[in-house]
């Protein structure tokens, strides 16, 4: 008996791992000088029924209905991130070196799944351990 719930628990266990086989994210490539660096990324992917397309100055980035993260390096410049279920939009500028994250998120009881600035510190833990859900690409910045 205790033998069988040491296996349930180690099952259980490694099928925590955040990625299919157990590895650590791939780390993100150094950022290019004079380059700033916009990362999106969903931490929970529960209490949303529908799938949204997250934006970067109207550009498709990826959906927002699961866990990962999004990585763009950009232009020095102002950029608007919005999702294709929503009017909220987080407006920012990112200086050359410059790291910026925005959480996708929903209320417990809103089915919109919406952007939110976060802390430089607060969103490189949160995102940290995430799957990389594609490679970095440039965005332009968008036109005053």
């Amino acid at each position: 008996m205790a033998r069988a719930l040491c296996l349930a628990a180690a099952f259980s266990l490694s099928s925590c791992s955040l990625s299919p086989f157990g590895a650590s994210p791939a780390p993100f490539p150094p950022l290019e000088p004079g380059k700033g660096r916009v990362v999106l990324y969903r931490s929970s992917s529960s209490g949303s029924p529908y799938t949204s397309e997250a934006l970067l100055n109207g550009e498709r980035v990826g959906r927002t209905d699961r866990r990962g993260v999004y990585v763009r390096d950009v232009a020095p410049g102002s950029y608007a991130v919005t999702t294709t279920m929503t009017a909220r939009v987080v407006n920012f500028s990112v200086a050359a070196g410059e790291r910026k994250y925005v959480r996708f998120s929903n209320a417990f009881f809103d089915a919109r799944i919406y952007p939110e600035l976060v802390e430089a510190s607060k969103g490189e833990s949160e995102s940290a351990s995430l799957e990389r859900l594609d490679p970095p690409r440039t965005v332009p910045p968008k036109s005053p």
